[in-house]
């Protein structure tokens, strides 16, 4: 008794390019809401809690941007707070730069891209994407665990 194939290469290989396109469209998607809750977690607390702003820059360099197989696909954050525009350009250069090293899979990269953010941080004991890394570390397990019921069913 032989085995016989009935459906074409054509089909097969249009039904795996699917299943990539569907793993890809999920992953990206995960990966962007984790950096929007790492942006928020940064950016949107009180000063109290946080920094005093007195340009605005150190809040506006923060944000995110998510690569998928060497490109990037999603960027958020960075919006200019007070007169913090330099803040805004220097943390989505920061974030391109840092993008370039990753030429395959996915990466989800958060920046500060102040260069005094490691400063505010030692110094005044302020958070300046400390809890924002705690919490994407909390976060990715949980993240992981839906992705895998997203794509197998």
């Amino acid at each position: 008794m032989a085995i016989r194939m009935t459906t074409s290469l054509s089909e097969i290989n249009a039904m795996f390019d699917t299943g990539t396109k569907q793993i890809d469209s999920v992953t990206i998607q995960a990966l962007a809401n984790l950096g929007n809750e790492c942006v928020t977690e940064a950016r949107d607390r009180s000063q109290e809690e946080s920094w005093f702003n007195q340009t605005g820059n150190l809040r506006s360099s923060v944000g995110y941007v998510v690569v998928a197989h060497g490109e990037i696909v999603k960027t958020s954050g960075f919006e200019t707070v007070l007169s913090g525009s330099e803040g805004s350009k220097t943390g989505k250069e920061l974030a391109v730069r840092l993008a370039k090293n990753y030429s395959s899979g996915y990466v989800l990269i958060v920046v500060a891209g102040m260069h005094y953010a490691e400063y505010v941080e030692a110094k005044g004991s302020k958070s300046v994407l400390a809890s924002a890394e705690l919490l994407a570390h909390a976060e990715f397990y949980h993240m992981m665990e839906k992705l895998k019921s997203q794509v197998v069913g």
